[in-house]
């Protein structure tokens, strides 16, 4: 019950930024539009990979748990910036500066 109220309420804010971006996403190529597709789905499949390995091996090295969290949580952080500075990075050569907006809303 769980896995399914997860997948759609991905699905619902997903389908939201898309109509609220809608103007935008018009002015884009459709190449732009499946290279910013996939530069998204691969930037998260990236850093969900390297939070759960890396951040697993990383931490099942500290003997104290607390620790283990604590160093979690650092390799959590590290890898969302470096992921988030990459998509924005690439997001700009593909879109041509169109994307992404300086809009922190989602």
């Amino acid at each position: 019950m769980k896995d399914s109220l997860i997948v759609v309420l991905s699905i619902v804010v997903v389908t939201y930024i898309i109509y609220k971006n809608r103007i935008k996403l018009k002015e884009l190529t459709k190449f732009q539009i499946l290279g910013t597709g996939f530069t998204y789905l691969a930037v998260a499949c990236i850093g969900g990979f390297i939070i759960y390995y890396g951040g697993n091996w990383v931490a099942g090295k500290m003997p104290n748990l607390f620790f283990k969290y604590i160093i979690f949580l650092v390799v959590i952080c590290i890898t969302l910036y470096l992921c988030v500075s990459v998509l924005h990075k690439l997001l700009r050569k593909i879109t041509s500066g169109k994307l992404p907006t300086n809009n922190h809303d989602c």
